[in-house]
């Protein structure tokens, strides 16, 4: 009789021989003080064997102590997850400030990027993930579709009002001047 293969099965055989508390964290340190002593080069050009012994030392030493293996566990999948959500966000504001579409140019994408970042926020805590750093929204903050729905007309109302109340001149003392520039700020140049 055939069993099926599957990926959870093959994850816990590995965690269950030490893969994850071992090979992973060797692999990680090996690598990160193996790239650091090429790109300094204390040994000099030809001192990529002297790198290579000196990082597996230190790895080894490393994942001799479960201490720091445990710190490591702990921490590099939340900096993953951080990763993660720092990717998703430069894709979301590439696709806001796509360059040949000027179309969320000035205060528009000024706060089509505020509205990104708090939406961001709310999605990550929300879906669970304030759990894994040790932080929840608070009941209160449980959001119903008439508050939703509330809480978009006054977003829109304020940029309606906004944008009827400016003079269209692109006057840098005008209270809309800070969104104007945010866009400009984080694509580090001018659209």
């Amino acid at each position: 009789m055939a069993s099926s293969f599957s990926f959870i099965d093959a994850m816990e055989s590995l965690e269950k021989i030490g893969f994850y508390e071992v090979a992973l964290p060797f692999i990680l340190i090996f690598t990160i003080v193996f790239a650091i002593l090429q790109k300094v080069k204390i040994f000099g050009e030809k001192g990529k064997n002297f790198n290579a012994v000196i990082a597996v030392v230190l790895a080894f030493l490393v994942i001799r102590n479960q201490a720091i293996v445990e710190v490591l566990n702990q921490f590099l999948p939340k900096i993953s997850l951080i990763s993660v959500i720092i990717v998703v966000t430069l894709i979301l504001f590439a696709i806001l400030l796509n360059k040949e579409d000027a179309a969320f140019g000035g205060w528009l994408g000024g706060i089509g990027m505020i509205v990104l970042v708090i939406g961001l926020i709310i999605a990550f805590i929300g879906s669970g993930g304030g759990a894994v750093f040790g932080f929840q929204l608070p009941d209160w903050f449980d959001i119903t579709m008439a508050d939703r729905n509330l809480l978009i007309f006054v977003v829109l109302f304020i940029i309606f009002f906004a944008y009827v109340t400016s003079d269209g001149s692109s006057d840098k003392t005008s209270p809309l001047a800070w969104l104007e520039e945010l866009p400009n700020k984080i694509t580090g140049g001018k659209k």
